[in-house]
C-alpha cells in the first residue's frame, strides 16, 4: 500500500541526491543515470543555476544530457546566453566562453527560416514553450537542422527569469 506519512516520506527522499532536478509535482523521479565526469559537471552548475534562479519547474537535465550531442542552453529574460553545455560546443563548434553574453541568433544565418523564428519569438515574447527545426550554421559555416525545445523559467513570484532550450541535431528520415 503507498503512503505518504512522514517516516515513508522521510526514507523514501533519503536516498534521492539532494541536487537531482524533480520533475513538475515531484511526483517521480527517474532512477539515476550515470554520466561521464565532464556532462556530470554540465548537470551540476544547471542544478546550482537552477536552484539559485529559483525556478518553481524543473526540467530532467540528466535525460537530456545523456547524450553528448544534445545542448542545453540558458539565456536570462532577454534571451543573453547565460550557461551552454559541452553539446552545445559539440553541436555548433563554438566554445560556451564564446557564446556567453550573446543571443543565441548567433546560430541563425541566410537560411535560417523567417516563419520559424516568428514563431519562436510571439512565443518567447508570451512566455510560452515552444518546440521548433530551424537552420543554424557551425562555427565553420556549415549548415544543420536544429530541433529546439524552449522552455520560459519562472520563480516563486511567478517572474519570467530564464528561457532554458533543449537542442539537439534534427535527422531527417530518408
Amino acid at each position: 500500500m503507498f503512503s505518504l506519512s512522514p517516516k515513508v516520506a522521510t526514507d523514501t527522499y533519503l536516498y534521492i541526491p539532494t541536487i537531482h532536478p524533480l520533475m513538475i509535482g515531484n511526483e517521480f523521479v527517474t532512477p539515476p543515470i550515470n554520466l561521464p565526469d565532464d556532462i556530470q559537471e554540465d548537470f551540476e552548475t544547471l542544478c546550482r543555476f537552477a536552484i539559485r534562479q529559483k525556478w518553481v519547474e524543473w526540467i530532467d537535465f540528466k535525460q537530456h544530457l545523456k547524450k553528448a550531442a544534445h545542448a542545453i542552453v540558458v539565456t536570462d529574460a532577454k534571451q543573453v546566453i547565460r550557461f551552454a553545455s559541452k553539446g552545445f560546443e559539440e553541436m555548433t563548434g563554438y566554445s560556451t566562453e564564446y557564446a556567453r553574453g550573446k543571443k543565441p541568433k548567433f546560430l541563425q544565418g541566410k537560411n535560417t527560416e523567417s516563419t520559424v523564428r516568428e514563431h519562436i519569438k510571439s512565443h518567447i515574447e508570451k512566455g510560452i514553450p515552444v518546440e521548433a527545426i530551424l537552420t543554424n550554421y557551425r562555427k565553420n559555416g556549415e549548415e544543420y537542422q536544429c530541433q529546439v525545445k524552449i522552455f520560459p523559467m519562472f520563480n516563486k513570484s511567478h517572474e519570467l527569469v530564464n528561457f532554458i532550450a533543449l537542442e539537439n541535431e534534427y535527422l531527417k528520415m530518408q
